[in-house]
């Protein structure tokens, strides 16, 4: 799974989202772990994804809580309805959530797994839309946590514009170890925020 050559993400999309696609890209991560660290980046592979890579994208983690969209799937272009390579993972979240969702990145970089239950904003031509968001922490040769596995699985369509999420719940966190280190402080079970 290069980030700079190979299968391209956007090419073998579906219309709608797979039932049990959180799941099996859940699983495939948690069966690459070794112990408690987190699966290498170098362990991914596209074939192993298979019908779920239009729902996946691969993030660098360039400070505890910003990390920047280095591959992505066409299922997850399609909500912004533009190329999203180089753009933070925030660039999905309408204002009042990206504290939040950084929040719940910082989290990531500690080690822990962090799910996110969101809801397309509203507005003239945008159908109702909701989604689940897992945010899935991976290592790099030397097992610092750079890099973010994402799996958005949505319900509904875009609509005629671009548009983004708000948090519908508050972000849940399952807490873990971070590589050879244990996290500086105590991953939290829920950032408070989303509707409630």
């Amino acid at each position: 799974m290069s980030e700079t050559k190979g299968k391209d993400f956007s090419q073998t999309g579906f219309s709608e989202a797979p039932r049990g696609i959180i799941a099996e890209v859940t699983d495939y991560w948690a069966s690459l772990r070794t112990g408690s660290r987190p699966p290498m980046r170098q362990q991914l592979e596209p074939a192993a994804l298979a019908r779920n890579l239009p729902h996946v994208f691969l993030a660098e983690l360039i400070s505890p809580r910003v990390a920047r969209l280095r591959i992505c799937g066409q299922q997850v272009e399609e909500i912004l309805g533009m190329e999203m390579r180089g753009m933070p993972v925030t660039a999905m979240f309408c204002g009042t959530a990206r504290n939040e969702v950084m929040q719940a990145m910082e989290q990531v970089s500690l080690g822990a797994r962090v799910t996110l239950v969101l809801e397309g904003e509203s507005g003239f031509g945008l159908p109702r839309m909701t989604a689940t968001l897992a945010l899935l922490p991976l290592c790099d040769e030397t097992g610092r946590i750079s890099r973010v596995m994402g799996v958005l699985a949505r319900d509904g369509e875009p609509g005629r514009t671009p548009r983004r999420f708000t948090l519908a719940k508050a972000v849940q966190v399952n807490e873990t170890t971070s590589g050879d280190e244990a996290p500086t402080r105590p991953a939290l079970r829920v950032i408070d925020g989303g509707k409630s």
